[in-house]
């Protein structure tokens, strides 16, 4: 009898140990999915309501903690864009340099709102685009869509040309 009592304990015990790692390994997050929220620009013709494509397009960053840093390096082909928005000031600047050697500027005001992940992956900054100014070389407008930077991946800011 004292044996069948052990190994009831032991059994007990046991299935609590497994269940309890089952369930915090089911509710593990994978850091690697949010990512970095970054606003969507999209590219379009403002003569046609269609995407439009660049032959080349580079985007640099201003004034970021390393210096001038080159974000997107000669995409082809691109009719929209993920990029970053600084996590320590709240304003951005990127200069869009194009196959033809021209180049337009953007400032991208927002506010930063730290985002609680998770005990694993911490914390994310996620942003509210209050206002977006820009050169106008080659650039015709500039309207945001959707002023909410988060991990959903919309289309937050049209670029027309």
């Amino acid at each position: 009898m004292k044996n069948l009592l052990k190994f009831l304990f032991l059994g007990i015990f046991l299935c609590s140990v497994i269940g309890l790692t089952l369930t915090a390994c089911e509710e593990a997050d994978d850091c690697s999915l949010t990512g970095r929220p970054s606003p969507r620009f999209s590219f379009v013709d403002k003569g046609t309501p269609k995407d439009t494509a660049f032959d080349t397009l580079t985007v640099v960053a201003l004034n970021t903690i390393q210096g001038d840093s080159v974000i997107l390096n000669k995409l082809t082909g691109a009719s929209y864009a993920a990029l970053p928005l600084s996590y320590v000031n709240t304003k951005t600047a990127m200069i869009f340099e194009y196959s033809n050697g021209l180049r337009d500027t953007l400032w991208i005001t927002h506010t930063n709102i730290e985002h609680f992940l998770s005990m694993d992956c911490g914390i994310t900054m996620y942003h509210q685009i209050d206002k977006v100014e820009h050169t106008k070389i080659q650039i015709d407008s500039i309207v945001i869509i959707n002023s909410r930077v988060d991990i959903n991946e919309k289309e937050n800011i049209r670029v027309y040309y």
